[in-house]
């Protein structure tokens, strides 16, 4: 393995040194190049993004293999506690038809104010336009393409997470929206309904950390095994909150999950096409737009800006 060649500057609030996030990274590094998944023949520990999402809390730190990240992405995750979040569609505005903040349109909310370090999808589409998320379950994507003053819509990735740990080397749980098991992919995996079951049984062995207590309240606790799937997604595109435990007492090590995430086809071609005036100026958003689309429990307490960036931007 060779030597981390970035510098780790330990952010504010956390309590761990630069050697723990080191030793995390290690260890991560160590787990995912076991698979066959991740690194080639010249790559090493510096494609690892790592990145502290809470950093009052030690256990929400989170290292990154980020193999393709365009229409579709590629990734492997280590984690302790990956903290409750969502994809949220997003809805682009003229801000002189709704100026945002509390001027949005009904049933939404301005994605500013509820995510911390919000930032557009690329240089291409301006700061001071509103970009607002579905929040009353009433509206549909429809409706807001309908609205005065639509641009265009950021779409969400939907996730397709795969445990690649058997659970008896470590233990996990997942926790995700009863909603994702009516859609026709989770349906199809007979498997989920003993995965469920063992969630209901197991889920109070493992931690969530003090400061997160009830991060996963409302959510349906699954434990899968090496090689099954989660998918992380709704038959109505509507975000699908869903996070992990990795903290168990029999662990000696982490686990790794794979995520394979894309744009949802059927909803990209259904949006309206752009007005001319924006046609030939905006750029499609590529990658995740994690920056845009991500909605957290804990919104305002998340910091998604990597500790350390990986070779493409996560």
């Amino acid at each position: 393995m060779k030597t981390l060649k970035r510098k780790i500057v330990v952010p504010d609030n956390s309590n761990l040194t630069v050697k723990d996030y080191e030793d995390f990274l290690k260890n991560a590094y160590a787990l995912l190049s076991a698979e066959p998944l991740y690194f080639s023949a010249d790559e090493d520990i510096n494609m690892l993004e790592l990145a502290h999402l809470i950093p009052e809390v030690p256990e929400s730190v989170i290292a990154i293999y980020l193999g393709i990240n365009d229409a579709v992405c590629n990734k492997g995750l280590v984690s302790p506690f990956l903290v409750r979040h969502a994809h949220n569609n997003v809805f682009v505005f003229e801000p002189d038809v709704y100026s945002g903040g509390q001027n949005v349109p009904p049933g939404t909310v301005d994605a500013k104010d509820i995510l911390c370090g919000f930032e557009p999808p690329d240089r291409t589409w301006p700061a001071e336009w509103t970009y607002a998320m579905i929040r009353d379950a009433r509206r549909t994507p429809i409706s807001l393409w309908e609205e005065k003053g639509y641009i265009d819509m950021i779409p969400a990735k939907l996730e397709d997470f795969t445990e690649l740990i058997e659970f008896e080397k470590s233990k996990i749980c997942f926790f995700v929206d009863s909603k994702a098991f009516e859609h026709p992919v989770n349906q199809s995996r007979k498997y989920l309904s003993t995965a469920r079951k063992m969630g209901e049984k197991l889920a109070d062995q493992f931690e969530i950390p003090q400061a997160l207590k009830g991060e996963f309240e409302g959510l349906v606790p699954v434990i899968l095994d090496k090689g099954q799937k989660l998918y992380i997604a709704t038959k109505d595109f509507s975000p699908c909150s869903h996070g992990w435990t990795n903290i168990h007492p029999d662990n000696k090590h982490w686990s790794v999950v794979n995520e394979n995430s894309a744009v949802p086809l059927d909803l990209v071609v259904a949006k309206p096409p752009l007005a001319e005036k924006y046609a030939c100026k905006l750029s499609p958003p590529k990658g995740s737009a994690d920056m845009t689309t991500d909605w957290f429990f804990r919104g305002k307490k998340i910091i998604r800006k990597p500790l350390l960036e990986g070779v493409f931007k996560g």
